[in-house]
């Protein structure tokens, strides 16, 4: 039993250390970014935008941030679930494969603004 304790106590001041370090290198984050997610089709659309909305979170940046879904295929129920997720996310932009480059210039331009 004791040693499950000392090999418990050990993890824990190990976590600790970890999430110490991360906090003190924090990258400066106070730029624009841009996470672009590529669903396959309409049934894994709302599971990609989800998470990429939840690794944005995750990552807790200062700047602005813009979530793109590219919609390769140019599907309209990709385009519908889209609409009705950026009522939840308001950074969530739809684009087709040529407009990609306009809307990641975008999300710069309005990083050098802020």
């Amino acid at each position: 039993m004791c040693v499950v304790c000392a090999v418990l106590m050990v993890f824990g001041v190990t976590e600790l250390g970890r999430v110490i370090a991360f906090w003190w290198r924090k990258p400066d984050t106070r730029r624009a970014f841009a996470l672009v997610v590529a669903p396959q089709g309409p049934e894994d659309c709302e599971a990609a935008v989800r998470a990429g909305a939840e690794r944005l979170r995750w990552l807790d940046l200062e700047g602005p941030c813009r979530l793109i879904c590219l919609n390769r295929e140019e599907d309209p129920e990709v385009e519908r679930i889209c609409r009705y997720l950026s009522l939840q996310y308001p950074g969530l932009v739809v684009c087709k494969r040529e407009d990609l480059v306009y809307h990641i210039e975008s999300a710069e331009e309005e990083g050098e603004n802020a």
